[in-house]
């Protein structure tokens, strides 16, 4: 399976349910894919990222199945110090409260050092949850960053 290709496909989909379904398939195929080319799940992560911020704001559902799949490369195909997360970081201010959780747990998995002061901003949040949240992406990104340097 070339994941590039099926990822820009779903991406030019115009039926909803179709790239949801598509979406949700491509999110199991990270989960229990074995054996992928993690260079074509970056290159396919990174444009899903690139997608789901030029999504309707409006339409939170979509743009939640954007993120569960991202999250779902990035947590089972270990594949998030291969992307560039500078567009989500500018972005998180604007995320609703159920993206921003994936934000946070894809930028502590993402083992890269630049992102760890915008996450630091997110445990004085206000809201418990989201402190929470970061707390966690703080300390698994401080735990890659000491048991895989060189990522």
């Amino acid at each position: 399976m070339n994941i590039v290709e099926k990822v820009n496909e779903i991406v030019e989909l115009q039926n909803p349910h179709e790239k949801e379904d598509k979406l949700e398939q491509l999110s199991s195929v990270f989960e229990h894919g074995r054996e992928l080319n993690k260079e074509n799940i970056g290159r396919g992560t990174q444009i899903l990222l690139n997608a789901v911020l030029q999504e309707n704001s409006d339409d939170k559902e979509m743009r939640e199945f954007f993120f569960h799949t991202i999250d779902s490369a990035v947590v089972f195909q270990n594949v998030g110090d291969r992307i560039n997360w500078d567009t989500l970081v500018t972005a998180l201010s604007s995320l609703e409260k159920n993206l921003l959780e994936y934000a946070l747990n894809v930028l502590g998995l993402s083992g890269q050092e630049q992102y760890l002061q915008v996450i630091e901003t997110y445990t004085h949040h206000s809201d418990p949850e989201i402190s929470t949240w970061a707390d966690e992406a703080i300390n698994e990104l401080t735990y890659r960053l000491a048991h895989h340097p060189e990522s």
